[in-house]
């Protein structure tokens, strides 16, 4: 028995990695509620990952998707709104930091490295909302 039903409700993920991402936990149980879900990737390194476990879901769909890239944010949504006609709900859990951002201490983060976390782990948010809105 389902706890709730979300049949006929169609979704994006943003920030599926891998199998113990906050995204895939968020994706499985939207999945299992009956939700058709749509789940970026980050380049072909994340593309096997993403489509396998994508592949869990019936009905998913995946799509490439730069969160830095404007164009590539409004195809993506272009492909989601092709395959589903609507969308009801989008799951924002991106976060990147450069690796030499990370290693040391906090007040040693480069402002081009802090720069860049925020655009992708923070303002993404916003352009992604503005393509989801009806």
């Amino acid at each position: 028995m389902k706890m709730i039903d979300l049949t006929g409700t169609t979704g994006v993920i943003f920030g599926v990695a891998n199998h113990r991402s906050l995204a895939w936990a968020i994706a499985e149980q939207l999945g299992q509620a009956g939700a058709r879900l749509a789940f970026s990737y980050q380049g072909e390194r994340l593309k096997e990952n993403v489509a396998m476990l994508a592949a869990k879901l019936p009905g998913s769909i995946i799509f490439e998707c730069d969160v830095t890239d404007d164009d590539a944010m409004a195809r993506g949504f272009a492909e989601i709104g092709t395959a589903f006609g609507h969308l009801d709900y989008l799951v924002h859990s991106v976060a990147f930091a450069r690796k030499e951002d990370l290693e040391g201490t906090f007040r040693d983060t480069s402002r081009d490295g802090y720069r860049l976390a925020l655009e992708i782990s923070a303002y993404s948010l916003l352009p992604m909302a503005r393509l989801a809105a009806p």
